[in-house]
């Protein structure tokens, strides 16, 4: 977990008022403690951290130990403040200076978090914010804590469109749910039974009638200390409440002076003047990759106003408290613009980046003229630090385009031993978290678990136990059955053509120019020195190709040009068309027209098929079909792995259609 840290005058402030106890959490040994990752700034969150009489026995427990059998103690400018471990040799250090900043060569030892129940009021749209939901095997315990009861011993489990996903109490008698559909939304009827946590705060902009989404705003009781983390200030010591028709429902400050306000009036509307404090989650943003010639789309490119939140929110600091304006010839041109209606403001942009785990160098945006930059939002690839680019300039490779994005879409496999991505059709670890919450998954104890094993899919998955979230490393890894991997859904299928004198595409079977990266890599494509080729050549064929000798990506704007046999060709290839046939005794499909274990599930649902409870079904049924096949009553999909069984007339054969 990532903390914020506030400011040493901010925590003074807090302790002026009384809202503070203190800096040192409660813990003792026997609790558990949190290692957290180095970084810049990167301490224990305020009530976290651990005092110097305890440091030893929670370092120890996250693997710290005494250097030479010593246990240091100073005061330290350059370390985070309290308890911490130096990486190099997991040496314990306690730091007494209360101001010490981390330089990132450090790790914090705080006080793990608890895990606490709270219950959402229940109206339209209410759920859990990401990773803040209990899985199924969760649900009943915590909500019984709460006062939910079962419905004749049992918890009603289902896939409704009324209910949120998730864990929930029915309002009307408590009793308890849990909503399977990913699409469910709350009706106003159901209480959601969430994780508690710390939210992330972000600054929306100071404009007429901007306010937070329905359940991103603060309660009162978190108002402070989360302004004053983002920059908010005290007036006389204390926040100003009151009930104001013309500023926005709920936490908010002053644009004048940050003056911290919380607005009982749950119709106020925001006349321009106040910038209202939101739960991260309200814009989201991607970053494109750093290889020559990468850029925005013109309608969805990030305006001036909005980098810094976009690029914060996918890991861009400031350099020097500055976000760096300017032309950049090295950049991506200026061609590439949000459409008007769908631009973010410059005061949205930390807010936009900030949504999907940016940072801010310094604190602040850099926002200037410069030559080597793109237009628009974009983050260093070197450290991150957040951008705005008012010139014009194309992207040498060094910077990450902002841009707005789209709901991402993201396709779930069944938990099959060895199942995994396509090639190319993988998510990358920053995108992995909204693929796999879109399909479902959720956040273990509010962590996104990374590691390099040997028994999971590669990239993105979650565990099919608990819906947790994951990411491996480990390219060469294996699904041993207890993992649904999150895949990119697979809109087309790649054919590799024999590099062969004037080799080319099929009429209508070609690429397109966006589409060529991801498809030529489906095949083994390379990007060579992470660039993407694309030219005007005369002797290589037009469209996608790779380069015989090293498999070098290529794009070719020439629709004249023609290979003397040093590239293949990357085109489309024709998906096979499914064929239901009826359900009668004995009935399967013709030799060879059978559809694989892998295509079964999108053959079978073009025709008509389900999954029951969300489930493949497989086995071995003496009485149905052999391979693909849906039951004639629900049209539940299925796969029969025996050869020689036969339909007794129940059952549907899905078939490659001839």
């Amino acid at each position: 977990m990532i903390y914020q840290r506030v400011t040493l005058a901010s925590f003074a402030l807090l302790a002026q008022s009384h809202l503070l106890k203190g800096v040192d959490s409660s813990w003792s040994p026997g609790d558990e403690a949190t290692l957290l990752l180095p970084g810049k700034n990167i301490n224990c969150e305020w009530g976290y951290d651990i005092n110097k009489e305890n440091c030893i026995a929670a370092a120890e427990s996250v693997g710290g130990g005494l250097r030479g059998g010593r246990y240091l103690v100073g005061s330290w400018p350059d370390s985070p403040a309290n308890c911490f471990i130096e990486p190099t040799d997991n040496a314990i250090h306690y730091n007494t200076n209360m101001g010490g900043r981390n330089n990132g060569y450090f790790r914090s030892v705080c006080a793990a978090p608890e895990d606490k129940v709270i219950i959402k009021d229940a109206y339209k749209g209410s759920e859990c914010s990401s990773g803040h939901s209990y899985s199924i095997d969760e649900c009943a315990g915590k909500a019984q804590e709460q006062g939910g009861v079962l419905a004749n011993g049992a918890m009603k489990v289902g896939g409704w469109s009324h209910i949120p996903y998730g864990c929930s109490l029915q309002e009307s008698d408590n009793v308890i749910h849990f909503g399977t559909n990913i699409y469910g939304t709350n009706a106003g009827q159901f209480k959601p039974v969430c994780v508690a946590g710390t939210d992330k705060g972000i600054v929306m902009p100071a404009r007429e009638k901007t306010t937070c989404e329905p359940g991103y705003d603060f309660p009162q009781t978190a108002c402070i200390e989360v302004a004053l983390s983002l920059g908010g200030k005290l007036r006389d010591n204390k926040i100003v409440v009151g009930n104001w028709p013309n500023a926005p429902n709920a936490c908010f400050w002053e644009k004048a002076d940050k003056a911290i306000h919380f607005n009982n009036n749950q119709f106020g509307i925001n006349d321009g003047q106040f910038n209202p404090i939101c739960k991260v989650g309200v814009i989201k943003a991607a970053l494109l990759p750093a290889y020559q010639g990468t850029e925005c789309d013109p309608a969805d490119a990030i305006a001036v106003e909005d980098c810094v939140a976009s690029a914060a929110a996918i890991g861009g600091t400031l350099r020097d408290g500055n976000i760096k304006i300017g032309e950049y010839p090295n950049a991506p041109s200026s061609g590439t613009e949000c459409d008007p209606a769908d631009a973010i403001a410059v005061e949205d942009c930390v807010a936009s980046a900030a949504a999907i785990g940016g940072t801010l160098r310094d604190g602040n945006i850099k926002i200037g003229e410069y030559p080597n930059a793109p237009s628009g939002c974009f983050v260093e690839a070197s450290d991150k630090a957040i951008h705005f680019g008012t010139g014009v300039g194309v992207n040498d490779g060094a910077f990450h385009p902002v841009c707005v994005a789209g709901a991402i879409q993201a396709t779930l496999l069944p938990n099959f031993k060895d199942t995994h991505c396509t090639i190319g059709f993988d998510f990358s670890l920053p995108e992995c978290i909204e693929a796999a919450t879109a399909v479902g998954g959720v956040l273990r104890k509010d962590k996104f678990i990374v590691g390099d094993w040997a028994n999971t899919p590669n990239a993105c998955f979650i565990e099919a136990r608990d819906n947790a979230i994951h990411y491996s490393h480990n390219q060469y890894g294996k699904n041993n059955g207890f993992f649904h991997s999150v895949c990119k859904p697979a809109e087309f299928e790649v054919t590799l053509v024999p590099a062969e004198r004037g080799a080319k595409c099929a009429i209508g079977h070609e690429f397109s120019e966006q589409e060529c990266i991801v498809a030529a890599k489906s095949v083994g494509g390379l990007l060579r020195g992470n660039a993407y080729l694309v030219g005007d050549f005369t002797n290589a064929p037009d469209g996608c190709f790779l380069e015989k000798r090293d498999k070098a990506i290529h794009y070719n704007r020439n629709i004249d040009g023609v290979t003397a046999g040093e590239h293949n060709p990357v085109c489309r290839t024709e998906a096979d068309e499914a064929a239901l046939l009826p359900a009668r005794k004995g009935t399967k499909c013709a030799p060879y027209h059978d559809f694989s274990r892998e295509d079964c599930i999108a053959a079978a649902k073009s025709v008509g098929g389900v999954l029951r409870d969300g489930k493949f079904l497989t086995g071995s049924w003496p009485y149905a079909p052999h391979q693909c096949f849906i039951e004639k009553r629900d049209g539940a999909i299925h796969f029969g792995e025996t050869i020689g069984t036969v339909n007794n007339g129940n059952y549907q054969p899905v078939c490659i259609y001839a």
